[in-house]
């Protein structure tokens, strides 16, 4: 459980780094389930997740995802029920009803593992609404940090609306300028032990830069979203394929299991 001021630096910034959630033994099994999941990708009768994509969009630098590897491994799905995750998403959204959105693998490969452009999440899930009902889980699978690509964010940023357009004119992962608007801009880097939790709000202005280490860089964010969270018809994203409710509705189903009610 979180204290109260671990809480309200959440709500003040919008990302809080966690205390440890996974063990030694726990983490070298998740590592190894991911290297399996990797291995065994389009075999016919082995669980797949929903996508494998390189993310950074550079073949040459890579950043890889996997959606929804929990249902694709027992231990993943283990993972997206930690009861300490559940229980700390649940104070900072004030929530009583968590399910989860959806998990993504994140994996920047030594020495060329690539960047992550600055973003917010939740305005790139075009089938949810609204956009400040979701907070994202970051749990570490090696110790991350500045040498091998660790996030970055922008304190208070979440308070401030939809601001893709103006992320994406940000020519690069270090050109984040002193103001917005009215606002001065915060950079702070966000380094996560192995096996740490780190929470971020799904309109926190975040990236990672790349992972020149000789060391992977393994994490897994898992999205949850509370039971304001409702389905828009009218948006797209990979899981639409999945969703089995009506415009409009609460977004539920097999393939979003609720962790919290």
């Amino acid at each position: 459980m979180l204290n109260q001021t671990q809480v309200d630096t959440f709500r003040e910034k919008g990302f809080l780094l966690g205390n440890r959630v996974l063990s030694d033994e726990q983490v070298d099994e998740l590592r190894e389930e991911l290297a399996r999941v990797i291995d065994d990708y389009e075999k016919d009768e082995i669980a797949q997740p929903v996508r494998i994509a390189n993310l950074g969009g550079k073949e040459e630098s890579p950043v890889w995802q996997i959606v929804n590897i929990w249902e694709a491994s027992s231990a993943y799905h283990r993972l997206v029920h930690n009861p300490v995750i559940v229980e700390e998403i649940g104070q900072l959204m004030s929530a009583t009803e968590l399910r989860v959105w959806h998990d993504q693998i994140q994996y920047k490969p030594p020495k060329v593992g690539g960047v992550n452009r600055w973003h917010q999440d939740s305005p790139l899930w075009g089938i949810l609404t609204p956009k400040t009902s979701q907070v994202s889980a970051w749990v570490a699978l090696d110790d991350v940090d500045v040498s091998n690509g660790c996030m970055r964010m922008v304190a208070g940023s979440y308070h401030w609306g939809n601001q893709i357009p103006f992320l994406h004119s940000i020519k690069d992962i270090d050109s984040m300028p002193d103001r917005f608007e009215e606002y001065e801009l915060e950079v702070e880097l966000c380094p996560v032990p192995k096996g740490h939790v780190h929470y971020h709000h799904s309109l926190t202005w975040h990236g990672s830069h790349d992972n020149a280490s000789d060391s992977p860089r393994r994490a897994i964010a898992v999205h949850y979203m509370t039971g304001e969270t409702l389905y828009d018809a009218s948006g797209n994203h990979v899981m639409k394929r999945f969703v089995a409710v009506n415009d409009g509705d609460k977004l539920a189903g097999d393939h979003f299991p609720l962790v919290m009610d």
